[in-house]
């Protein structure tokens, strides 16, 4: 989709210590800028199902011909840009699926799953997530989040009610997501653009990375190694050190030379 912009990849994703299959899914596509990581929420093989679909509903959206726009008309807001739109009525669609497929079987009733994706185009970076799943850019040693999580304490300080104290009190409920892919048939996706330059490496993972593994040693591996694949394989080493308590999954991309 982007010939113009020259993309390292690498991925990883690992069941981690404490659960018996893993329901993460992801995708690193390089041929099409396109970036995700899905973490399946609902138990059994349910969220395993919701992750899966939820990144292949996204990528075939961008594989196939034709204009989202037309079978999506609406947004809620002005969009800056058409790639912008494409995401998130990628996102949107893909919602819609997870939640009629779970309306359909009984097996698969309250499947959702978490999203994050970042698409890389000339200059531009456009990020798409719904839940906590995140994506981080590593600029000059400096490593930044890009998306704010949906979960009950981030929303609650994000609204700047001062309960800070009091959310963190309910401890276990305090990170419990606030929304996500296939939970309604409608869902609010946030979005954001971002310009770019060479060199920039996008981070997208779920909680199993950025849940036990401080930041400051997720910058520390991506600045000191610059193989992807083994930056990739030594997050996921750190997250099962430091007790591997979920799921864990990391897609890299760096950006080259135009």
């Amino acid at each position: 989709m982007y010939p113009q912009v020259a993309i390292e990849a690498a991925a990883q994703s690992d069941v981690g210590r404490r659960r018996s299959h893993n329901e993460d899914s992801f995708a690193a596509l390089p041929c099409l800028g396109l970036f995700m990581v899905a973490d399946g929420l609902g138990g059994n093989t349910a969220g395993e199902v919701a992750s899966r679909m939820a990144i292949e509903v996204v990528k075939s959206c961008f594989e196939e011909e034709g204009d989202l726009e037309d079978t999506w008309p609406s947004l809620r807001r002005t969009p800056r840009d058409r790639d912008e739109v494409r995401l998130v009525l990628s996102v949107r669609r893909a919602n819609r699926a997870i939640y009629e497929a779970s309306q359909r079987q009984e097996e698969m009733r309250g499947m959702a799953t978490t999203f994050a994706g970042v698409l890389l185009g000339l200059g531009m970076a456009y990020i798409a997530h719904v839940g906590d799943s995140r994506v981080y850019r590593m600029r000059g040693g400096k490593l930044e989040r890009l998306t704010r999580d949906h979960t009950l304490l981030e929303e609650l300080l994000y609204d700047g009610d001062g309960v800070r104290e009091a959310v963190e009190a309910l401890s276990d409920r305090a990170n419990a997501v606030t929304r996500a892919l296939g939970c309604d048939e409608n869902v609010e996706i946030e979005s954001r653009v971002e310009p770019t330059a060479p060199g920039d490496i996008f981070l997208v993972c779920s909680d199993g990375l950025w849940g036990p593994v401080p930041e400051g040693r997720i910058a520390g591996v991506l600045g000191s190694h610059r193989d992807l694949s083994l930056a990739a394989s030594l997050l996921v080493d750190l997250a099962n050190e430091h007790g591997g308590p979920d799921n864990v999954t990391c897609v890299l991309a760096r950006l080259g030379e135009r």
